[in-house]
């Protein structure tokens, strides 16, 4: 399991661009199953239904936390949760079980109080993250599972003993044509150091036929915090915490795109005395013309037009 400070690994991936395929940490995929985009007949009366939208001229609203798809032709519906439209098709995000191989991290004190770590695999049934996307006709286009990993601790002879699966959080927005996801894994909060022998982070756009870009955003020595990732349609603004091992603010990341392109980030590192600005307490906005503002935690960060300013709190 590679062990690289979350710095670095920001400005590699700003370097590079990203344009990827998976690697070591893929998550799984598949498109063969028809039961990921079933469509059930509707035949019921649209009157009283909200409109959520109408893409590519298929029209959709919201039935009390279902679906319903009228094409002009034919209604179906669609139960799910949390659903992102697009003019190509929909994704679904579910929270999901399934058996397979995940990273396995055991953490063992020994008899003079030495902690030992050890990683593997092991396959059991574990909670998962699903997202599925289908066409309006019910095809499906591609699908992806985000799963975490399994841990154990052993306290020796006089210790706890404890043992469980960390799932990943999933943060996703979109605008009219991609889907963005920011999928970063997560630790027991008594055990929080389990985190540097998991999986990395990473941010995701999606488009109609799967993953279009990927950030690897490397995997600090406890799960990242105060996140955000928020769109105003056309827009994105993301952002992230990393803190240190005693909890203390390390560092933290925004970045704004504008459909596949990064049209501005920044690395908040502690101290700089370029900013004294510190990091980000997770929450943003941005406007229809990709001007953002942020919290951060003696002030505000804003951008627009390609410059930066941070304003201090009147306070201190």
């Amino acid at each position: 399991m590679k062990s690289l400070h979350l710095i670095s690994i920001f400005l590699a991936a700003l370097l590079v661009g990203t344009l990827v395929g998976y690697y070591g940490h893929q998550p799984k995929s598949n498109v063969t199953s028809p039961e990921l985009c079933v469509l059930k007949e509707y035949s019921g009366d649209l009157d009283g239904l909200t409109l959520i939208g109408e893409f590519d001229g298929v029209k959709v609203y919201d039935r009390k936390g279902t679906y319903i798809i009228d094409d002009g032709k034919s209604k179906h519906l669609l139960n799910a949760s949390e659903v992102f439209f697009f003019n190509w098709g929909f994704v679904a995000l579910r929270n999901e079980s399934e058996v397979r191989a995940v990273p396995f991290v055991k953490f063992s004190v020994d008899q003079y109080g030495r902690t030992n770590v050890s990683t593997g695999n092991l396959t059991a049934e574990v909670p998962v993250v699903v997202l599925r996307a289908c066409g309006y006709d019910g095809k499906p286009l591609w699908n992806l599972t985000f799963s975490g990993y399994t841990w154990a601790y052993d306290g020796g002879k006089y210790g706890v003993k404890e043992n469980g699966t960390a799932v990943p959080g999933i943060l996703a927005t979109n605008t009219s044509d991609y889907l963005y996801a920011l999928v970063y894994q997560a630790s027991p909060r008594q055990f929080s150091d389990l985190r540097r022998y998991a999986p990395d982070d990473y941010f995701y756009v999606f488009g109609k036929n799967g993953t279009v870009r990927e950030f690897d955003l490397g995997g600090g020595y406890v799960p990242i915090r105060n996140t955000f990732l928020l769109s105003n349609g056309s827009y994105v603004l993301m952002g992230l915490e990393q803190p240190q091992l005693d909890g203390s603010p390390q560092s933290g990341y925004v970045m704004i795109l504008n459909g596949t392109k990064v049209i501005w980030s920044r690395l908040f590192q502690m101290n700089d005395p370029s900013c004294l600005c510190y990091v980000i307490p997770g929450w943003g906005g941005i406007d229809k013309n990709g001007c953002a503002l942020f919290g951060l935690y003696d002030g505000e960060g804003r951008y627009c037009n390609g410059k930066f300013t941070y304003v201090a709190n009147l306070t201190g």
